[in-house]
């Protein structure tokens, strides 16, 4: 693996290239930077033209091109957020891989001290192709990937990668001048995913989107089902996904329907060690690998039907079927939440 070090120097205010180091001031330590390339960083990617960032928490003590930099930087004593990238990435847009790393370190008086970056891909790309058959229904066709920070629209000639934050993103498709809604994808940094296209046999005029991942990286199998009749009447025959569930915040007695990923524990949200597990809610994603708590619904479980037929604890065999549910859309332990659970079916 290629690695470039770096000896870093900063002095408060002054960066002073030296041919030795010098006798530290007082509150003054110092830090050995070893930048190396991971997996996904491209070969013709150069790590001298990235950024590095080092800042203390409250302003870039750093903040310059990692080929400008001097020999040696001295830094007074505190904690250090180091971050090396090679583009400022914000929002959504077509070809643009961005690679960073980050850490932290603790520089102590008169000390010398060591931290590793390893820069890897930190964003994920999204490739749309359309199956053959979908020309035959429809004669005009576009899909668009909406998140957080924007969206993109792709044509149905358009072969190019498109590249999000970590996330969940939703996709939607224009056909004929009929927009049809469709899931969400939950991406992570490195994930390269191709969203195939492909229309159902049955029922007829559905449409499905199966999505595979480059086994470079990120190695998951996410489904996602696009139906042309959805509309945002909710029912039982149309519950909300997990992300539009979490849009929809207050409403009452809709259903939703999501893959059971775990159970919030006493204190923390990590939902998906057992250990922690309670019988008084479980956790719902659309993702039956989702990661992040912020993507996710928790169900509270009222004593009863409920609580006996759905907690983790008694009923561990649950994990990761998909379900349908209904109740009132409000937070639940400072989360998007499902309280007063008054029905539900697994599929």
């Amino acid at each position: 693996m290629e690695k470039r070090v770096l000896l870093l120097l900063l002095s408060v205010g002054v960066i002073c290239a030296c041919s030795q180091k010098e006798t530290p001031e007082k509150g003054t330590g110092y830090l050995t930077l070893n930048i190396s390339r991971g997996t996904s960083l491209k070969s013709d990617v150069e790590i001298a033209d990235f950024t590095l960032r080092i800042n203390d928490g409250h302003a870039d003590a750093v903040k310059e091109r990692i080929a400008d930099l001097p020999a040696e930087i001295a830094l007074p004593v505190g904690t250090y957020t180091i971050e090396a990238y090679s583009l400022e990435f914000s929002g959504p847009k077509y070809e643009t891989p961005f690679y960073s790393g980050k850490t932290t370190v603790d520089i102590e008086a008169g000390e010398t001290k060591e931290a590793s970056l390893v820069c890897s891909q930190g964003n994920a790309g999204v490739k749309v192709v359309w199956a053959g058959e979908f020309s035959t229904k429809y004669s005009t066709y576009q899909a668009q990937i909406n998140c957080d920070a924007g969206y993109l629209n792709y044509s149905s000639t358009e072969s190019r990668t498109g590249y999000f934050l970590p996330g969940t993103v939703s996709v939607s498709i224009l056909a004929d001048g009929q927009t049809i809604n469709g899931g969400t994808i939950a991406l992570a940094a490195r994930d390269m995913v191709t969203a195939i296209l492909r229309l159902k046999e049955a029922p007829a005029g559905s449409l499905s989107i199966d999505l595979s991942v480059d086994e470079t990286v990120n190695n998951r199998e996410v489904e996602v089902i696009v139906d042309p009749e959805y509309t945002d009447v909710n029912s039982e025959t149309n519950p909300y996904t997990i992300a539009r569930a979490i849009e929809r915040q207050g409403e009452n007695e809709v259903w939703i329907i999501g893959y059971i990923v775990g159970s919030k524990p006493s204190s923390g949200y990590d939902y998906v060690n057992s250990a922690g597990w309670q019988h008084t809610n479980i956790v719902l994603a659309d993702d039956i690998a989702e990661t992040s708590d912020t993507n996710c619904i928790f169900v509270e479980l009222v004593s009863g039907t409920f609580r006996n037929s759905l907690n983790l604890v008694d009923n561990a065999g649950n994990l990761h079927r998909q379900i349908v549910i209904k109740g009132n859309l409000a937070a639940y332990h400072s989360r998007s939440g499902l309280k007063n659970p008054a029905g539900f079916f697994f599929k």
